[in-house]
């Protein structure tokens, strides 16, 4: 996992807004983004707060050159996204380059530039969880009702590779033959954290183990353009009514199956319910009612989520871990991730969805 560089300076932000965007940005303040005062959990890109002209302004720099998909994909994106906002789905827009761009480069990096939210990561009320599931699945919703031509074009640009195992059977050998042994044999913070999140996956194999021996529990039975980052932090919700305001970061978007972002859905539920075991009892009992009662979860499908999650999530688990126990990449983000990609609540999470956490 290639780690960004700085996000670079006050002045090369003002030279890229200058170069690309209409607007009188001289005069505009600009710091670096923080949500409810903390980082956005990122280490690929650099994110700018531009206080105007008029509201506020997000500009996204992509730091990693190897995350850099082909220009054609800026405008895909651009279409999925209009396309959800118009089912009423609050993705957030793109603000037009002054060539009517959605996206430029500058020094070889893409930026792209956004509205401001005011939103905040939900704190796990039951309103809120609830807004999150809702929200979800009218995106699920709206990315199945894609012209089938955005879909075929999608397809053709692939995802960067960013970690050195993709491969899922293949990164989790190495995680039960080498580097838990190795994580367990260190001593302090980090060899700690390395460990316990790889005995936690170790302990979640199973689960991906039976899904991958079994008939096509992790082929792709109905393909179609995948969000594949509905993660906590992607949800930005107002508190009165509870809402969600925006769903943020497209950059992952492909077609791949679909099931994966209710995948992220149900996690993502139970991750904002905190310790409260019985309210996330009840976010996946109304995120399975609602995902049927719309079509969106067939029979079974309960039982192929959580497989699936951790069959795509689990070599980046480990190439962190390899950051830190080979490459000595020490960076505070890395807590984050693991927390975020816990395996140990995606076991949980499978258990409730499928009844084996009992009544």
């Amino acid at each position: 996992m290639t780690v960004a560089v700085s996000a670079g300076t006050e002045e090369w932000v003002r030279r890229v807004l200058r170069a690309h965007w209409a607007g009188p940005w001289e005069e505009c303040e600009l710091r670096p983004l923080t949500v409810g005062g903390a980082r956005p959990l990122t280490h690929t890109a650099g994110l700018w707060h531009v206080s105007g002209p008029g509201a506020g302004h997000v500009l996204k720099v992509q730091l990693n050159p190897e995350a850099v998909r082909a220009d054609r994909f800026a405008v895909l994106k651009d279409r999925v996204i209009t396309h959800c906002r118009g089912r009423g789905v609050p993705a957030l827009p793109l603000v037009p380059a002054a060539d009517g761009s959605p996206g430029v480069r500058l020094d070889g990096l893409v930026c792209e530039l956004s509205p401001l939210s005011a939103g905040a990561v939900t704190t796990g009320t039951p309103d809120q969880v609830e807004a999150v599931v809702r929200t979800g699945l009218d995106l699920r919703e709206a990315l199945d009702a894609l012209p089938p031509a955005v879909a075929d074009e999608l397809a053709r640009v692939p995802l960067p590779r960013l970690v050195e195992e993709e491969d899922w059977a293949a990164a989790l050998d190495d995680a039960e033959r080498r580097l838990l042994p190795e994580a367990e044999r260190g001593s302090g913070p980090w060899h700690h954290a390395a460990a316990e999140v790889l005995r936690d996956l170790c302990a979640a194999a199973p689960l991906v183990r039976r899904a991958g021996e079994d008939g096509g529990a992790l082929t792709v039975s109905r393909p179609g353009v995948v969000h594949a980052d509905l993660h906590l932090q992607h949800f930005l919700l107002a508190r009165e009514p509870a809402r969600v305001v925006a769903v943020l970061d497209f950059d992952n978007l492909h077609v791949g199956d679909r099931l994966l972002d209710l995948a992220w859905l149900a996690d993502t539920a139970t991750h904002a319910c905190g310790a409260d075991r019985a309210g996330a009892r009840r976010a996946l009992a109304g995120f399975l009612a609602e995902g049927r009662r719309r079509g969106l979860l067939g029979v079974g499908d309960e039982a192929r989520l959580m497989p699936l999650l951790l069959a795509y999530s689990l070599p980046v688990i480990v190439d962190i871990a390899k950051d830190i126990l080979d490459r000595n990449i020490l960076l505070p983000q890395w807590l984050d991730y693991f927390a975020l990609l816990s395996p140990a609540r995606r076991h949980t999470v499978h258990r409730l969805l499928t009844g084996a956490d009992g009544p």
